[in-house]
């Protein structure tokens, strides 16, 4: 068995970081996304969460030489957003600004790389999600899990005692994942309106006790992007 001292493992995770592509957030986040961490993407329908959750399922392939982390992608499609057709362009557009840098890094590559199972419904989620380490002992190289939507099948169930329940199993779920194998997850989380002190407020669908499990929080707005837990708490980052 390999030891490696302290210093060594805080230099390897400051280098295993996917970047977003936006410049301000892989500011933010120090370089992009952390490997070993919960990242989740929330905002209402249309303000791109699944086009983020596809780029990444790409800049996860990116090689080491260049700053990347040269893994593989897995995508759990809850709500039937995941679209090949889109993710065909994406990794076209990043062959055609990458070919004076990488010319063996092409998009019909990039497509092979991004595993995919489609989860309907929340027993079918956390069937998947309690199978990863099964398929990550079979396919090592997967750095990248993305859970597209994790809010929509939990939502679907009628008592609110299951709804909890089921998410603090698949969050268990995740940690030990976390403990065990060098990947990130990345979800996507739902607003949706909240009574407090008689008022009605946008707030994120899976709540309070799911907030403190997750590590960084990207807000999606039709035109800016925020960060932070909370939504008095986050800060601005950029403009679309």
């Amino acid at each position: 068995m390999e030891m490696k001292n302290a210093s060594n493992l805080f230099k390897l995770k400051q280098t295993e970081k996917i970047t977003t592509d936006i410049k301000s957030i892989d500011k933010f986040l120090r370089g992009g996304i952390a490997l070993g961490k919960i990242t989740e993407l929330v905002g209402t329908p249309g303000t791109g969460k699944t086009q983020m959750c596809l780029r990444l399922c790409l800049n996860v392939q990116l090689p080491q030489k260049i700053g990347g982390v040269e893994g593989k992608a897995l995508f759990l499609d809850t709500r039937k957003d995941f679209d090949p057709a889109r993710l065909q362009e994406l990794a076209t557009d990043l062959e055609k600004r990458l070919q004076n840098q990488l010319t063996d890094f092409k998009a019909s590559d990039m497509l092979k790389n991004v595993f995919y199972l489609d989860c309907p419904s929340a027993a079918q989620l956390i069937a998947s999600i309690l199978n990863l380490r099964k398929l990550l002992s079979a396919q090592p190289t997967i750095k990248l899990i993305v859970v597209d939507s994790l809010a929509f099948p939990i939502r679907m169930l009628e008592s609110v005692a299951e709804r909890t329940a089921l998410l603090m199993e698949i969050h268990d779920a995740m940690q030990r994942i976390l403990r065990l194998y060098s990947v990130t997850f990345v979800i996507t989380n739902e607003l949706g309106y909240h009574r407090r002190k008689r008022r009605w407020q946008l707030q994120p669908i899976l709540g309070q006790k799911h907030m403190h499990l997750i590590n960084e929080r990207i807000w999606c707005t039709e035109n800016e992007y925020f960060m932070g837990k909370t939504l008095n708490t986050r800060m601005f980052i950029t403009k679309k």
